[in-house]
C-alpha cells in the first residue's frame, strides 16, 4: 500500500499561514510556478534535495511536509549531508543490511548504487527507508539528531 503524500496540502498551508504568494514561493526554491502548481497537487514526487529545500524555506520538518505529523515546528535543523554516507552508518548502527532492505521493502540494490554515486532519493523511498529503520524522515537525512 502506497501511502498518502500531503505535500501539496502542507504547501499550500504553509504558503498561506505565511502569507506567501506561489510566485514568491517558486522564485525562492528556484522552480517554476508550473512545478509548484504540481506539488500543491502532489503530482510530482520530489527528491530529498527538493523537499529539504522546501522545508528549509518554511522552517519545519519533512514529517510535517510529506504529512506524517501535524504539528508546525519552527524547525530549526542542521545542514543536510551527503545521504548515502549516513544510510550506511545509520544501517550499521542498526545491524541491518543492505540485503535486508532490499527483500522487506521495495526499495532495490540499484537504488544503494544510484544514492551512492550522489543522487537524492525520492520521498517514497525516504518513507520507506524511514519506516523499516524505525526513524523520522529528518533523522534519516540527518537534518536532527536521533
Amino acid at each position: 500500500m502506497e501511502e498518502q503524500l500531503k505535500v501539496g496540502e502542507s504547501i499550500r498551508e504553509l504558503l498561506s499561514l505565511r502569507n506567501i504568494d506561489n510566485k514568491t514561493f517558486a522564485e525562492a526554491v528556484g522552480v517554476s510556478l508550473s512545478t509548484v502548481s504540481r506539488w500543491e497537487n502532489n503530482a510530482k514526487y520530489m527528491r530529498l534535495s527538493t523537499i529539504v529545500k522546501i522545508a528549509e524555506y518554511f522552517h519545519c520538518s519533512i514529517e510535517f511536509l510529506v504529512g506524517r505529523t501535524d504539528k508546525i515546528l519552527d524547525f530549526q535543523p542542521k545542514e543536510c549531508p551527503p545521504f548515502y554516507p549516513h544510510l550506511r552508518e545509520l544501517m550499521k548502527k542498526k545491524g541491518i543490511a543492505r540485503n535486508q532492505i532490499n527483500k522487506a521493502t521495495r526499495i532495490k540494490s540499484s537504488h544503494f548504487v544510484d544514492w551512492k554515486n550522489g543522487a537524492g532519493p525520492h520521498v517514497l523511498s525516504l518513507i520507506e527507508l524511514a519506516d523499516y529503520l524505525n526513524v523520522t524522515l529528518d533523522n534519516l537525512a540527518e537534518r536532527e539528531k536521533m
